[in-house]
């Protein structure tokens, strides 16, 4: 088996290839960052293959090319490979080196590689809520533009029709006139471009039966369900609730050393998923409905319930998942993975608030 250490650049590849016995075979200081150049190189060396390069730049598409080439490529998380090994001397040649010589040792934390469709599928809804975030832009400059000379809108939506009519009747300033008219016709046209996305996945919703599923959860539609099963992805690629939490990002670090435990802030995670998991809580937590609406106001209340806010987002999770656990297999998995992380994140908040400090006073 030989092991190939990849560090990725914009305009070159830095290559670094070793046996089983940790004997460099051959290295490359910049390889030209196309393939035709790479599997060149790599041709030189006898198979089986083993690639490892770190989640940056244009990795997924190298990894694409490297599967197709019948080589095993296996893609890192750049923060935990640094945690494995630090070097005082840091170079291109020797990060590739260190690459091969930890897949050498099989100490690497590979990461999951979504198939094509996943893929896919999480860029045409990334790309979405990337333009749904522009449009956002573009309409705060609006209103920044309108706060400038004092004007407030007297109708609750500024973008509907009376807005809009109470907008062409304003007399502005000749600059702020040009430029708030450039903005509504760049909101406009993102509008319909985003319509025309919309259609395309409310086609896809129609016949994927595990996105109709997760709408069973209140608080959850049609966008907020792709975007779950495609940032989530096969549920049994989790060995337990505190990976799924953690992978989330809805669960708190900890420092635990001599008998001293700290907690601290909820860690990183995916931020897509934690990102649409807020967004169902905030839907929920504002129109609950009947059977739930005691409990969130109860969780959720700061006054009555002195948590922090992650924790009380937490508490909402059980309560707008916990009615869905008869709907099928993988959405009962996926709730109660979410309920057993969430109880655990409440735990270790409560032990915590219990401990005393151990800060030197």
């Amino acid at each position: 088996m030989i092991f190939v250490g990849l560090d990725l650049h914009k305009r070159y590849i830095t290559a670094c290839a070793l046996d089983a016995d940790g004997a460099v075979l051959a290295a490359a200081r910049r390889l030209p960052a196309d393939w035709p150049a790479l599997a060149a190189w790599l041709a030189l060396l006898p198979p089986p293959r083993t690639v490892v390069l770190e989640s940056c730049l244009y990795c997924w598409w190298l990894e694409r090319q490297l599967t197709a080439n019948s080589d095993t490529a296996l893609v890192v998380d750049p923060h935990q490979v640094k945690l494995i090994s630090q070097a005082r001397a840091k170079t291109d040649p020797i990060d590739a080196f260190k690459l091969a010589d930890l897949a050498r040792a099989h100490v690497l934390p590979a990461l999951w590689v979504p198939d094509l469709a996943t893929r896919a599928r999480r860029q045409a809804l990334r790309g979405r809520s990337f333009l749904v975030r522009q449009r956002t832009v573009f309409k705060n400059r609006v209103h920044a533009y309108l706060t400038a000379e004092n004007l407030h809108c007297p109708v609750t939506d500024l973008y509907g029709k009376g807005g809009r009519a109470w907008l062409e009747a304003l007399e502005l300033p000749r600059v702020v006139r040009v430029h708030v008219t450039l903005l509504l016709t760049t909101i406009d046209q993102l509008t319909t471009q985003l319509r025309a996305l919309d259609r395309d996945l409310s086609r896809t919703i129609a016949h994927d039966a595990i996105s109709q599923r997760l709408q069973t959860i209140p608080g959850v539609g049609p966008l907020g369900a792709l975007i779950l099963q495609a940032e989530i992805g096969p549920l049994t690629r989790f060995r337990d609730a505190a990976h799924l939490a953690a992978y989330a990002g809805l669960t708190p670090s900890t420092r635990s050393s001599g008998g001293k435990t700290r907690h601290g802030a909820v860690g990183r995670g995916n931020p897509w998923l934690k990102w649409i998991v807020i967004e169902i809580l905030q839907h929920l937590k504002l129109a609950p409905g009947p059977p739930w609406a005691r409990t969130i106001r109860r969780c959720c209340d700061r006054r009555a319930n002195r948590r922090p806010r992650w924790r009380r987002r937490a508490n909402s999770a059980r309560i707008c998942t916990g009615c869905s656990r008869k709907t099928s297999p993988t959405l009962n998995g996926f709730v109660s993975m979410t309920v057993r992380g969430c109880a655990r994140c409440n735990r270790w908040a409560l032990r915590r608030r219990r401990e005393p400090t151990s800060r030197a006073r």
